[in-house]
């Protein structure tokens, strides 16, 4: 096996010289064991490696300057191979004759046709098989450089579509969660200083975190659920009894890394179309559970619900931009397996009530 791995490590130029050498050996023993006239073990020897030798340079030096990055294309390489054949055959004959004091007279059938015949066969087979093992080689390494290149080209395209679509989301939550905090925080100032101090301290907190998490491809889940807490109490300021809310985030699952704003948008969603719409509001939990094989992410609602037993894709009123970037976030961070699922009303006997459900497999989740 170390064998082959250092074969295959050779340079493309080495490995096709190797390959050469290889049937020219072949060639010989064949050429001066079953074809007389050849003149033994030395002349074949000599025949078959100055023939391939000087055939395979005239080849490889027109490849190396027709197609000097790529591979060749298989018409001009047919033309190439066949004259590169015949400058070999021809020039390599000459040549070997000159090296063993020979007058080369079988290349006019002198010494008879066969001797001819089956130095030409030899050639012609010999140029096939080393010719055609080169241009697979480098069709090959072609064909893959150019598939990771598709796929170096699509990966950066998905994680700039991804970093796109999370800057406008964060564009489109965070103005709407300022002006209605900086509201609030005016109305306070005059009646309940202490309370607008704390107040102004949890959004000082929130845009903190949101500009660290904002330059990070990732964040932990506790990073995830501390931005949460400041976000829902802001809004907690804002709606007064109107709204409560829970936070379950076990310690196991504290370090598990997610995309960052993974939970805001739905827990946005659940205040802007399930609580305010409510006269007396309601409360949102948000709990993280390892099950068997997977890892769920609630988001549980008790405001009006989304009069739709399962959502399991994003329809037009129910959830709109936010659900649908927490889905395709989702996805590029864990792959397909990675859903959000939504029922309502939830429970089932209830008049309204939301849970959104993400999905993680374990095979997705990053290694510890």
């Amino acid at each position: 096996m170390a064998h082959r791995a250092g074969l295959m490590r050779m340079p493309p130029g080495l490995t096709s010289l190797a390959g050469t050498l290889v049937v020219c050996a072949v060639i010989a023993l064949l050429l001066g064991t079953y074809v007389p006239g050849v003149g033994g073990a030395r002349s074949a020897w000599t025949y078959s490696l100055c023939i391939g030798l000087l055939g395979y340079a005239c080849i490889e030096t027109g490849r190396r300057l027709l197609w000097p990055t790529g591979a060749p294309h298989p018409i001009g390489l047919i033309a190439l191979c066949l004259l590169g054949m015949t400058a070999g055959f021809v020039g390599g004959a000459y040549l070997a004759a000159w090296l063993l004091g020979d007058d080369a007279a079988w290349l006019t059938g002198a010494r008879g046709p066969e001797l001819l015949a089956a130095s030409v066969l030899a050639t012609v087979v010999a140029t096939v098989i080393v010719a055609g093992a080169s241009w697979m080689r480098h069709y090959t390494v072609a064909l893959r450089l150019q598939r990771e290149l598709e796929q170096a080209r699509a990966d950066a395209a998905h994680r700039l579509a991804d970093e796109a679509q999370l800057r406008l989301l964060r564009a489109q939550l965070e103005p709407h969660m300022l002006f209605n905090t900086l509201a609030t925080l005016r109305a306070l100032i005059a009646r309940d200083p202490p309370r607008a101090q704390a107040m102004l301290d949890r959004l000082v907190s929130f845009l903190r975190g949101t500009l660290a998490g904002s330059q990070a491809e990732a964040i932990t889940l506790r990073e995830e659920f501390a931005l949460l807490t400041d976000y829902l109490d802001l809004m907690s300021a804002r709606m007064g009894p109107r709204l409560t809310y829970r936070l379950d985030l076990p310690p196991a699952l504290a370090d598990l890394r997610v995309p960052p704003l993974l939970l805001q948008p739905l827990a946005e969603n659940a205040i802007r179309h399930g609580l305010e719409p409510a006269p007396a509001g309601g409360r949102i939990e948000v709990t993280a559970d390892a099950q068997p094989g997977r890892v769920e992410i609630t988001v549980h609602d008790t405001g009006v619900g989304m009069d739709a037993l399962v959502l399991p894709e994003p329809r037009p009123g129910h959830g709109g931009f936010g659900m649908g970037a927490v889905r395709a976030r989702l996805a590029a961070a864990f792959g397909p397996a990675a859903t959000l699922s939504v029922v309502s009303p939830w429970p089932a006997e209830a008049d309204g009530g939301t849970r959104l459900i993400i999905h993680i497999p374990q095979e997705a989740l990053p290694s510890p």
